[in-house]
């Protein structure tokens, strides 16, 4: 019980007399801001992480496959110490036709090798789908980036409240001790 009360004063949630109407302005601006952030951040979070899930699984679950493509031509290029290896890649599409693209490619390719590569219906090159980790990944960073969304522009009016009332606060003990001063 000794905490609890210790945890209230500290939060100014007692009827201390020696409270000033600044330390109670500030503390109603927290308490709002908190309030506020109580109220927004969880259905932002909900419904931009159900989105975002949403999108990761029609991502994972598009209709692409892997094929075999045949590695027809390599070619390397660069400057010095710079050295790339490209490999110009050729396959059937399910239409019959012969689809061709250049990708990187390790210095160990040759002519002739088969490379696995993701084509989507039309026999187009595609980049590989994206995982359910990747998506669960994605799901939790809309979340947190929803949150804080929410949370940063509260938490900027309070420590910008905060910073005037602790001018003020500077200001009521310079006049208080001005006071004591022509008293003494």
């Amino acid at each position: 019980m000794k905490r609890l009360g210790r945890v209230r004063r500290r939060f100014g949630f007692d009827h201390n007399e020696l409270r000033r109407g600044v330390d109670r302005r500030q503390r109603a601006v927290g308490v709002v801001a908190a309030l506020l952030f109580t109220v927004l951040a969880p259905p932002a979070c909900v419904l931009l992480a159900a989105d975002a899930y949403r999108s990761g699984v029609r991502a994972e679950h598009q209709n692409v496959h892997r094929i075999t493509a045949q590695i027809i031509h390599t070619d390397s290029q660069g400057g010095p110490g710079v050295h790339h290896t490209y490999a110009e890649l050729a396959w059937t599409s399910v239409d019959g036709r012969t689809r061709t693209t250049v990708v990187p490619a390790d210095k160990s390719v040759r002519s002739g090798m088969g490379q696995r590569i993701w084509v989507d219906a039309a026999g187009n090159p595609v980049q590989r789908p994206q995982t359910h980790a990747a998506t669960v990944a994605t799901t939790a960073v809309a979340a947190a980036a929803a949150a804080a969304t929410a949370g940063v522009p509260l938490l900027a009016v309070y420590l910008l409240v905060r910073r005037r009332c602790d001018r003020r606060r500077q200001d009521l003990w310079d006049e208080g001790w001005t006071r004591l001063a022509q008293h003494a």
